[in-house]
């Protein structure tokens, strides 16, 4: 190959690998910085007071402009329609996050008197993956309080769920359905989710405790999380960047002048 058409292709080659890898580190920085945003966004929502079963937005789209907004509201679980999904690991250990029908008390300025709260994790058993742990829930009115997400959390499917749709009590599914809940229920149910970040209690204040069920445990992942990751990857792109450009200009140009030198 003619030196000079070698030379060009070498030229091109590293050209398009640092533009590879400085885009590749520049997309790292742009996820690091959308998650800073969620964070002041969630920050700044906690300072704002919390919304209560009158207050609460109707719509998807009202909801999803309130995510991460403080919510404390009142009703009674319904037991019945309560769902496992699966594959959730917390602390390092495989389990299951609770999510519970809560039906809100009162006359809301929704039509939905329902909405789904992600409550809390439980351990998978070690032997059986099918049977369902137990947990507290209680059956007196209670206070829930907790953050607005647009939607329930979702993982990958790995195989079919562990119990038909139509099964009531705790079911283990892999993801929850959010257009086939009103059927299940036969009600209609708010746009988005609720994100549990405390025991609930009575109307009175008093913490609900039975020594036969699971503490749920809520050591929820903060919006930011993973932001020191998503650095350490954008330095490693920008490295080899440099590492390119670096090899490129010693045997391309340093290199050959100084061969040619007397």
């Amino acid at each position: 190959m003619n030196p000079r058409w070698r030379r060009g292709l070498v030229l091109v080659a590293a050209v398009l690998a640092v533009g590879l890898t400085v885009s590749l580190g520049r997309w790292q920085m742009h996820r690091a910085d959308e998650k800073l945003a969620r964070q002041a966004a969630v920050a700044e929502r906690e300072s704002l007071l919390p919304l209560n079963n009158a207050s609460l937005p109707c719509d998807e789209a009202a909801w999803a402009g309130q995510a991460n907004r403080r919510v404390v509201l009142t009703g009674q679980w319904l037991p019945q329609h309560t769902w496992l999904l699966d594959n959730r690991a917390m602390a390092g250990r495989a389990g299951f996050y609770v999510v519970t029908a809560l039906q809100l008390s009162g006359r809301g300025r929704c039509a939905s008197p329902v909405v789904l709260v992600q409550r809390g994790w439980v351990p998978r058993h070690a032997q059986d993956r099918t049977q369902v742990p137990a947990f507290i829930t209680p059956v007196r009115p209670v206070q829930v309080v907790g953050r607005l997400m647009p939607e329930l959390s979702r993982a990958f499917r790995l195989g079919p769920d562990l119990a038909p749709s139509h099964a009531m009590g705790p079911r283990i599914v892999q993801n929850i359905d959010f257009a086939a809940v009103p059927a299940q229920l036969g009600r209609g149910v708010m746009p988005g989710a609720v994100l549990q970040l405390q025991p609930e209690t009575s109307e009175s204040g008093e913490v609900f405790s039975d020594p036969s069920g699971f503490p749920l445990r809520r050591d929820w992942p903060v919006p930011a999380d993973g932001v020191g990751k998503h650095h350490a990857y954008a330095a490693q792109w920008f490295a080899m960047a440099a590492l390119i450009t670096g090899l490129y200009v010693w045997f391309q140009l340093i290199s050959p002048h100084r061969r040619r030198a007397p």
